[in-house]
């Protein structure tokens, strides 16, 4: 282990400094970051690839989406019937109805007082960040004083900033994607395409996901496959929908396969953060009492 060297005034500017140099650079890079990779394996879309990044920083939220190999995905879309789907219980379909439509009427009145009430979250958690960082800076220079407990108060805003970068920050970001229109985007994401297709228009599907953790962030791998009743001719949908089609036969090439692996990290530049504990030992502050002892011994002279 490295010996501490001794404590030196000057070394509360060079901290001063450091700190706020580093405060500076994770401002101004990316705070968020959010990368969906997919593929389709097998089926007639193969092998189209989507990619897409999402980076917040503390002014905008950029987002990239680019598809590759698309050939086979345009002719796939061309080639379907978006009107396929699986037969749906009367019985579940018509309580569902009834569940939707005494929601309305229960909601309708919670919804006028709610529309001046939402909030923008990303703006939040866009505020909580700059207050640390600014705590940070400012305990810092509070090292250069005598105050008994500076630093109690330094790792508190240390603390409180690595928290408003990796809890608050974040969970602002996912309110303000659930937040919104309310009832309404939840009623439009029903009725889009991408929602029915899993649900309603893949029979004998097969889903699987994994999650784990990666620095400064979480991985979630998943996979899907089915087969797609819109490659399939419609006097032979309620079969295949009822048993799986036979290998080599014309509705078994309706079976589509997608894997797809999604990631949200911190910025690539917040984990530099992690170096001001080590210059803290590297380069420790004077203690008041010592201080105070040189002070008075510079009178005495």
């Amino acid at each position: 282990m490295l010996p501490r060297p001794r404590p030196h005034r000057a070394f509360g500017v060079i901290r001063l400094g450091v700190t706020a140099f580093l405060a500076v650079h994770v401002f101004i890079s990316a705070w968020l970051v959010a990368t969906v990779e997919g593929v389709y394996t097998e089926g007639k879309p193969a092998p189209t690839e989507a990619h897409s990044l999402v980076a917040i920083d503390k002014d905008r939220t950029m987002i990239d989406v680019e598809i590759k190999k698309a050939t086979s995905f345009f002719f796939y879309t061309l080639e379907r019937d978006g009107d396929a789907s699986v037969p749906v219980n009367s019985s579940s379909s018509s309580e569902n109805t009834t569940e939707d439509t005494s929601g309305d009427e229960d909601g309708g009145s919670d919804d006028e007082q709610s529309v001046g009430g939402d909030e923008d979250w990303l703006s939040t958690g866009r505020q909580s960040i700059k207050v640390a960082l600014v705590a940070l800076v400012l305990s810092e220079l509070l090292m250069l004083s005598g105050f008994k407990w500076r630093h109690h108060v330094r790792t508190l805003a240390f603390l409180a900033t690595l928290t408003a970068f990796a809890v608050v920050f974040p969970a602002c970001y996912m309110l303000e994607l659930s937040g919104g229109e309310g009832e309404e985007s939840d009623n439009t994401a029903t009725n889009t395409p991408g929602a029915n297709i899993e649900t309603v228009s893949f029979v004998h599907t097969n889903a699987s996901s994994d999650f784990s953790l990666i620095w400064l962030g979480i991985e979630l791998e998943a996979d899907f496959s089915g087969y797609d009743l819109g490659l399939v001719e419609p006097e032979n949908r309620t079969t295949v929908a009822a048993q799986v089609p036979e290998k080599g036969s014309e509705d078994a090439s309706s079976f589509i396969a997608f894997e797809s692996t999604f990631e949200i990290q911190l910025g690539k530049n917040l984990d530099i953060l992690l170096v001001l504990p080590a210059m803290w030992y590297l380069l420790p502050a004077v203690d008041p009492r010592q201080q105070r002892k040189t002070l008075v011994g510079v009178e005495d002279e």
